[in-house]
């Protein structure tokens, strides 16, 4: 059941639909899932496309449907386009549109449909390269679904800590590449040629990949490989645990904001109306905090309240009696 209040514009409405995260707006609801449907089913049509005996059997069906994408999300980009003032009244139209034009978002839904455009206009594109991009569709969930986001908000915020672990990294890399070249060089000269190319081995042993296409066969040689290759899991670990720190403190945060709204839903009345409840089921969503772990946050807050006021009453209570 939708909760719009008094006639809407078919402008505002259209962004309800695309951007809005308005609880219980079932049309939004079933428009995303359409969106999402469509997202998938391009993005499997694209791997499939990519098999040379299903494209050569099927290859005008999967052309059929890249049109029928293509017309499809250039719907959507356009009403986008056109909608997008509607949410933010504080510009002018053209600003409005050109903020969701030079958006994450934007970008990604242009990128979705320009290959087919580019190559339809006769600039001749690498197949490859077609499909690459318009495997960025699969951005276009990010619409729906904040994860990408709150990866790169946490890297952003920890960008110093980050950048500090991925400078050692470096510094790894290049310290061991020339040690490496300086043992191995006279026994693997072809895997050990330069500077540049022990930075090979060095790189799949710092992360931890080892492809083993290039390894030492030296005494020397194993010594620095097993010290790279432990120096390399302390550097990993040191990237993840600087993102996973950060994206704990975010989610906390979090947690602290839609906590704080409660005490103020509750702060007069200890009763949560309809309204109030709109407010925090859109911060829920936006926070992407699950019903369980929302109902929960309220619950303790009902119970602390309730305890606080127990406590304020009962010197009253022990004074009349």
């Amino acid at each position: 059941m939708s909760h719009h209040r008094g006639p809407v514009s078919v402008q505002l409405r259209c962004y309800q639909l695309l951007f809005g995260k308005e609880p219980g707006d079932r049309g939004r609801f079933y428009l995303e899932l359409l969106i999402l449907s469509m997202i998938v089913a391009s993005i499997a049509a694209i791997i499939l496309e990519s098999v040379p005996s299903l494209h050569d059997q099927f290859a005008v069906y999967f052309h059929s449907f890249e049109v029928l994408s293509v017309a499809f999300f250039s719907v959507e980009y356009l009403f986008r386009l056109w909608c997008a003032p509607a949410g933010r009244t504080h510009l002018t139209p053209t600003r409005a549109r050109l903020k969701y034009v030079l958006s994450f978002h934007g970008v990604i839904d242009l990128l979705a449909i320009a290959p087919f455009y580019l190559h339809a206009f006769g600039l001749e594109l690498d197949l490859r390269f077609m499909r690459a991009v318009r495997m960025l569709r699969i951005l276009k969930i990010s619409h729906y679904n904040s994860a990408l986001e709150d990866l790169l908000a946490a890297i952003y915020e920890e960008r110093q800590s980050f950048f500090s672990a991925i400078y050692l990294l470096a510094i790894g890399i290049l310290i061991s590449a020339c040690l490496m070249y300086s043992v191995e060089h006279v026994a693997q000269p072809n895997h050990f040629s330069s500077i540049p190319a022990a930075m090979w081995w060095s790189i799949v042993t710092l992360t931890t990949v080892g492809y083993g296409d290039v390894y030492p066969i030296t005494v020397l040689g194993k010594i620095l490989g097993a010290g790279t290759a432990l120096l390399g899991v302390c550097t990993v670990a040191l990237l993840t645990g600087i993102v996973a720190n950060s994206f704990a403190n975010q989610m906390t945060r979090k947690r602290a904001v839609f906590e704080a709204e409660v005490h103020k839903a509750l702060a007069m009345d200890q009763h949560i109306d309809e309204t109030e409840a709109e407010a925090l089921e859109r911060l829920r969503i936006e926070f992407n905090l699950t019903h369980e772990h929302a109902r929960a946050i309220i619950k303790r807050v009902q119970e602390e309240i309730r305890a606080r006021h127990a406590h304020a009453r009962s010197p009253d209570d022990q004074q009349h009696s």
